[in-house]
């Protein structure tokens, strides 16, 4: 009988650890979700967090799926993130990921390059869960266009960052630094036949492409041509007013190195006029499963008949560009 209660007594004693263990996870889980969401609990858990050095620019297009995220840390240790996906929690997980491992907990520059939810799906949650100083979002009257976008415009007016809109000229200059970025379309916002006045008298498929954000970066003689998600009208209107404007155009187009292409690869894309003007050495394209039937045929084929280098994010994964004092270095994380 002794024996016996020893054992009921050792039964008990576990049965209370294993209930007191339980209570402790679940009260740290609580706790950490307060400040950083289970689902995102992997996001940061990272090692080797570490940045760009100084002098150093790097320019990464995140693999989010079917939608768009671009991080540019730059070469003044500020940074600059452009969309935020589609907003799927693993693709925000990943961009959430990226952002911790390169030690980014404030965010420069956030740019909503489009109403569309594969680009402003995640942003109201990475601007939840990081510090946000300056946002350039569309100049959108009615903010209930998109879900996402709502619930982006609602985050962005709650976390006290300075808000700009994006568009042309609008843009940044590096003190100290032969960097900057600058918007190319759309045209400003109190342009009464501009891409905005589309937008919101008229908010379509096509006008919600038309306005979005077009966007100059260039570092050192380096220089990467953004398109969002701008369908093929708003690149020839870009092209046509470069060739109209000559040397009073803020920018060289013809100097471009690396093309992020439009649309996800969308046959409406417009590629094939802005490769023949840009000519840029890589082109970079962020797409992933999808109904559409992209990157279509017909972008690719001009892609890799025009381009020496390309990159697709669902091929080679999330695709880094780099400018050091060797130069420029591209690569994936497939490769």
């Amino acid at each position: 009988m002794v024996q016996k209660n020893n054992k009921l007594s050792k039964k008990a004693i576990a049965a209370v650890v294993i209930a007191a263990a339980t209570a402790v996870a679940v009260i740290a889980l609580l706790i950490t979700n307060i400040f950083i969401p289970v689902k995102y609990l992997s996001s940061y858990t990272v090692l080797n967090n570490k940045g760009a050095k100084d002098g150093v620019m790097r320019v990464g297009f995140l693999d989010v799926g079917f939608g768009d995220c671009t991080v540019v840390e730059l070469p003044d240790g500020k940074n600059m993130l452009i969309d935020g996906g589609n907003g799927r929690t693993v693709n925000t997980s990943r961009i959430l990921k990226y952002l911790n491992r390169r030690n980014i907990d404030t965010v420069d520059y956030l740019v909503c390059s489009s109403v569309n939810p594969e680009h402003c799906g995640g942003l109201a949650e990475i601007i939840r869960y990081k510090k946000i100083k300056t946002v350039y979002a569309p100049y959108c009257l009615n903010k209930y266009i998109t879900d996402e976008y709502r619930e982006f415009i609602d985050e962005a007016d709650k976390c006290g960052a300075e808000i700009k809109i994006a568009e042309y000229g609008a843009g940044e200059s590096l003190s100290g630094y032969d960097c900057f970025f600058r918007f190319l379309s759309p045209s400003v916002h109190t342009n009464p036949l501009g891409e905005y006045a589309d937008l919101n008298g008229n908010p379509t498929a096509e006008t919600k492409s038309l306005s979005s954000a077009v966007i100059w970066l260039e570092y050192s003689g380096v220089s990467f041509l953004l398109t969002g998600d701008a369908n093929g009208e708003a690149l020839s209107r870009i092209c046509r007013s470069y060739n109209m404007a000559g040397a009073d155009y803020p920018v060289n187009l013809e100097s471009c190195t690396v093309l992020k292409l439009a649309a996800h690869g969308g046959k409406t894309s417009g590629c094939a006029e802005i490769i023949g003007l840009a000519k840029p050495g890589y082109a970079v394209l962020s797409v992933g499963e999808n109904g559409f039937g992209y990157p279509a045929v017909q972008t690719l084929s001009v892609v890799t008949g025009g381009v020496e280098n390309f990159y697709r994010t669902d091929e080679y994964g999330t695709v880094i560009a780099e400018i050091n004092k060797d130069g420029l270095t591209v690569c994936g994380d497939k490769r």
